[in-house]
């Protein structure tokens, strides 16, 4: 009786699994197609405004999509202009609808930062033990003299000058994280973040809270500024949970996954006066949902989670596409549907007549194999490679130079690679420091380099086709070619393909404690997603899994075995 229950119990499951798989592939194709971009509705006209702060973006977002839609009319106008369909503000609406009945979505997230001179006499011991939301308040408040000892607690006399940009919203922002009444925040008032940043740069007594877009210079920060780190805790030293201060990349990830304090974050909102329910309205909030976060990203603002993303999309009023283009989604959905209905009987078939062969010896030569199982048998470790700790690989070409890339291991516990961050030929990188980031739908993992060298060639291929590291991590998918500095000493470190095979039996026994703890601190769903009947790794383990587990991972696998 208990080996049926068991079989019926497998059962059950996978037709559970690919139900839910089919039902994301549906979503997916749903939300994230191209016709989410166009429709035939894409005519006539819309009108669109923002807060003075987000101009920049919403003008980007317009441009970006009237070049999808060439017969559509878009025209940005004032922010107080009556009869505008769409509005963006960082702070709560200010539109007011018809009896008080605005509508607001959240569609992208903001933050409140604070930034320092870089040439500050402090800043080293500011970046090791950050400043605490009391200490903040002390400064800000109108009691006591404002002076680096009043930060940091101890006897440093010169003075500290407070910048703040005129934005009441922003004063009330600071006031709220400080414990503050916003009528006690003491500080030099500037008009812009330009100005704000502009003064900082000539002051190097000076602080700041600015808009994180107001610091984002291309892919890195204006010259000048440093980020002032913030003692979360309170503990008086900046632990390695609050180390985000490091570059706007580091901080916006830092804001994504919780981190920074929520105080200091603000939502940006699409903003109606009422509901929306015009099919240009809708398909252009459908766009900011999907391809319009990315230039969240680029504008220095941050992009809401994939998750979020599509719970948003589904909450959308009204049809968004009608005529041909929806017609083309549901005979989609449809085929999906009914080809989800053939997989699940075929499943069926399956496993009843393994069901009824149950109790039959199996042989030597016919185990079942879990197709969808990790194991070390499901590792590829090729002869003539050196493998480091961090789950990289390294080989010495005939001319000298190293090829290096991530192991089978790595790629198949993240799942499909969207897309990478590489350092540039020319750059200088050692061993165990940071050399690439993989990135699997917003949620990252920071690589560290198996070798010291200086980098002569980048895997082009990988910019426009990440998943290469997944399809042929020791081939098409290597990342890197460079000159080694320090080969002969580094590489005693390594391991070769038994050594290596050895490991990486201890690294699955890890993973599994590791995900154990992931299950039973989180959420019970993630059991289905980690580990198959009978404890084995399911492939992709962390695809599902939500940022903070990455971030677990990347401490406990990538930077532990530097």
């Amino acid at each position: 009786m208990n080996s049926n229950f068991k079989a019926m119990k497998k059962i059950v499951l996978v037709l559970i699994g690919a139900a839910m798989i089919f039902q994301s592939q549906a979503g997916n194709i749903s939300y994230t197609s191209g016709d989410l971009q166009k429709s035939p509705a894409a005519k006539g006209s819309l009108t669109i405004t923002s807060t003075p702060d987000l101009q920049q973006l919403t003008t980007k977002w317009i441009s970006d999509y009237a070049a999808i839609n060439p017969k559509l009319k878009i025209s940005f106008v004032g922010q107080n202009e009556p009869g505008t369909d769409l509005a963006f503000e960082s702070n709560d609406p200010g539109i007011k609808a018809k009896e008080g009945s605005a509508w607001k979505m959240v569609i992208g997230r903001d933050a409140i930062i604070p930034v320092i001179n870089s040439a500050n006499p402090y800043l080293a011991e500011i970046n090791a033990r950050g400043v605490s939301a009391e200490e903040f308040s002390k400064i800000l408040s109108n009691q006591g003299t404002q002076i680096w000892g009043t930060l940091l607690n101890g006897n440093e006399n010169l003075p500290v000058n407070v910048y703040l940009v005129s934005d009441e919203s922003i004063k009330s922002t600071i006031a709220n994280f400080a414990g503050l009444d916003p009528a006690l925040v003491k500080a030099i008032n500037v008009a812009t973040g330009a100005e704000l940043i502009a003064a900082i740069q000539k002051d190097p007594n000076a602080i700041g809270f600015c808009k994180l877009a107001d610091i984002a210079s291309g892919n890195g920060m204006v010259s000048g500024i440093s980020l002032l780190p913030i003692d979360k805790n309170a503990n008086g030293k900046l632990d390695y949970i609050e180390k985000i201060y490091g570059n706007v990349d580091e901080i916006s990830r830092g804001i994504w996954i919780g981190k920074y304090p929520q105080a200091l974050c603000r939502n940006i909102y699409a903003v109606a006066s009422a509901n929306p329910t015009e099919d240009n309205q809708i398909a252009f909030l459908r766009y900011v949902l999907t391809a319009g976060q990315d230039l969240l990203e680029t504008t220095g603002y941050n992009s809401l989670a994939n998750s979020e993303r599509l719970s948003k999309i589904d909450r959308l009023p009204g049809a968004f596409m009608k005529g041909q283009t929806s017609d083309k989604v549901n005979v989609i959905q449809l085929i999906i549907t009914l080809l989800a209905g053939l997989a699940i009987l075929a499943a069926m078939i399956v496993l009843i007549i393994r069901y009824r062969r149950i109790n039959k010896p199996i042989g030597p030569d016919t185990d079942p194999k879990h197709l969808h199982g990790l194991n070390e048998k499901s590792l590829s470790a090729p002869k003539g490679l050196f493998f480091d700790k961090t789950h990289t690989w390294a080989f010495m070409e005939k001319d000298g130079t190293l090829k290096i890339g991530i192991d089978d291991f790595l790629q198949h516990v993240t799942g499909q690679i969207t897309s990478i961050k590489m350092k540039k030929p020319g750059d200088t990188v050692k061993k165990g420091e940071p050399v690439m980031t993989v990135i699997q739908s917003g949620k990252r993992l920071t690589i560290s380099s198996p070798a010291s060298g200086i980098i002569i060639a980048d895997n082009a291929n990988l910019f426009s086709n990440a998943s290469l590291i997944n399809s042929s991590p020791y081939e098409d998918g290597w990342i890197y070619r460079m000159e080694p500095t320090n080969w002969i000493r580094e590489n005693q470190f390594l391991f070769m393909a038994e050594k290596y095979t050895e490991w990486i039996h201890n690294e699955f026994t890890r993973l599994k404690d590791f995900l154990a703890k992931a299950i039973q601190t989180g959420s019970p769903e993630y059991a289905f997603i980690t580990l198959q009947d009978g404890g084995e790794i399911n492939d992709n383990v962390l695809e599902n899994l939500p940022p903070e587990v990455w971030e677990d991972f990347q401490t406990n696998f990538i930077d532990t075995s530097k």
